[in-house]
């Protein structure tokens, strides 16, 4: 996809082809390609501060999408993380209000080469991303002056570069001057030729355009009229920030913390109002321990955006771990509201109300995570454990069968389903439960002690003598339960 990338932006510059300037051409691939760069590119930090109203904009995308369980169409960014979609993608339409808010131009055309994962199907949620399906340009909502490209029908797969290839050598006709009308249906066409091979139904691959273009017939590689207007200083600026910011993003995945520490520095220093630079720079003095210094930073992010939801998410982590607890549930509660649709902040703030005793909103909070990632066995798991706080035993082990199902190593889960039901009197079921959960974690001194109590429920006092003379060499020493296991092992005698 990265070549798919550089070959449409050498395209663009080619001055047989594209026609454009090379400053005017920003490539972001592999690491460059985050979710909050490429928005920060797209708005003002480049193509919002450069675009002028009479300008051409053409935007590349080749990544791969997916839908969600909500109805909509997400596209992969670098650092996306399947098991939060909704704050670590890229939605379609977020994309589109993007571009219609930040850029000044009507003169927009979009080109999609973005399969549907396979493997992420609507009831299921996002798994894993291979070839698949293609971007629905129906479900995007364009506005005045647009054109968007997508490779295929939402029916059909995406194979390869295959659109993005035939694009530019359709471009690339006629030294340069064919007209997008022209340029599409050559594509098209060559594109459904290659494909067109095997089980038509399988292989073929349809390139659909969608317009609301207004006026002449464009095309983009027309010569430009007039001087070629110069980069802003503030544009400069970003793109010099930028470097340092990405700099240090390379020397976290290195775990080279002290080294992005002076290139995040170095990025606010010369753009004082990079707001990721500085959210991200707190991140790494949370990462060393300097709560004090992280919520600095966070404080300075957040009156830059006081709309991101990350920022507030981890001003509200370092408050807690200040012990700024009151402070920290106000954050929680506000980065919620500006996305209640992230995995982290939704768990954090259920894990808030289960600590104030307030079961019938974690429960809330945790069923709306359970719809939007079906496949998370962690918030199962934490549901299991909520409805049995609130007495609540059949959803309590209908919710651990389910994170079991998902994930049969997770440890937490079988210990709610063994608790639920010798809660309710399935002693049996409970101990095997319990002695699945001892074979899978034998040091768990919590398992020995749980198989303990069942056994002793069964009347097998050797085995429970057994599972607590375990307990006691796994247990730490400040173990509130250590007394009374003490006592019990004398009764047993």
């Amino acid at each position: 996809m990265d070549i798919a990338a550089r070959n449409f932006a050498a395209c663009l510059k080619d001055p047989n082809a594209g026609r454009f300037p090379e400053s005017h051409v920003k490539t972001l691939i592999n690491s460059d390609a985050t979710r909050q760069n490429i928005l920060n590119n797209l708005g003002k930090g480049w193509l919002g501060s450069l675009a002028g109203p009479d300008d051409l904009v053409v935007v590349f995308i080749s990544t791969h999408g997916f839908p969600t369980t909500e109805g909509s169409t997400y596209l992969s960014a670098y650092d996306c993380a399947l098991d939060n979609v909704y704050s670590t993608c890229i939605s379609m339409q977020n994309l589109m209000d993007t571009l219609k808010q930040e850029v000044k131009t009507d003169r927009i055309v979009m080109i999609l080469e973005a399969p549907y994962s396979g493997a992420a199907e609507l009831t299921a949620g996002a798994k894993a991303l291979f070839k698949g399906k293609a971007i629905d340009t129906d479900k995007v909502v364009l506005g005045k002056g647009y054109i968007i490209m997508s490779s295929s029908r939402p029916d059909q797969m995406t194979w390869g570069n295959s659109f993005s290839n035939n694009l530019i050598a359709a471009m690339k006709a006629n030294n340069g001057l064919n007209n997008l009308q022209q340029v599409f249906a050559d594509a098209q066409a060559r594109t459904e030729n290659d494909t067109a091979t095997g089980n038509p139904s399988q292989r073929k691959q349809t390139p659909v355009l969608k317009s609301q273009w207004q006026g002449n017939d464009l095309v983009l590689g027309a010569p430009t009229l007039g001087e070629v207007k110069e980069i802003p200083d503030n544009v400069m600026n970003y793109v010099a920030a930028e470097s340092h910011y990405l700099k240090a993003n390379n020397f976290v995945s290195q775990g080279n913390f002290d080294e992005a520490l002076k290139e995040y520095e170095a990025a606010a220093t010369v753009e004082p109002t990079y707001a990721d630079a500085i959210g991200d720079w707190g991140a790494v003095l949370a990462i060393k321990g300097d709560w004090t210094g992280a919520i600095q930073k966070y404080k300075r992010a957040i009156e830059l955006k006081p709309n991101d939801a990350l920022f507030r998410a981890n001003y509200a982590r370092a408050l807690m771990k200040s012990g700024q607890e009151e402070e920290s549930i106000k954050q929680l509660e506000l980065a919620y509201q500006l996305n209640p649709k992230d995995k982290v902040i939704l768990s954090a703030l259920a894990g808030k109300c289960i600590e104030a005793g307030n079961f019938e909103n974690a429960i809330t909070l945790l069923e709306q995570g359970a719809f939007l990632f079906p496949n998370s066995a962690q918030l199962h798991d934490k549901l299991s454990y909520v409805f049995a706080k609130a007495g609540n035993l059949n959803q309590s082990i209908a919710h651990a069968r389910e994170a079991i199902k998902l994930d049969p190593k997770l440890v937490s889960a079988k210990m709610n389903l063994g608790s639920a039901l010798l809660t309710k009197g399935n002693v049996e079921e409970a101990k095997e439960v319990y002695q699945e959960t001892a074979a899978l974690e034998p040091n768990n001194p919590d398992a020995h002690y749980l198989l303990a109590t069942t056994f002793e429920k069964l009347g097998d006092k050797t085995a429970a003598k057994q599972e607590l003379t375990t307990f006691l060499g796994l247990a730490r020493e400040n173990d509130p339960r250590l007394p009374k296991v003490k006592e019990k092992l004398e009764t047993l005698r």
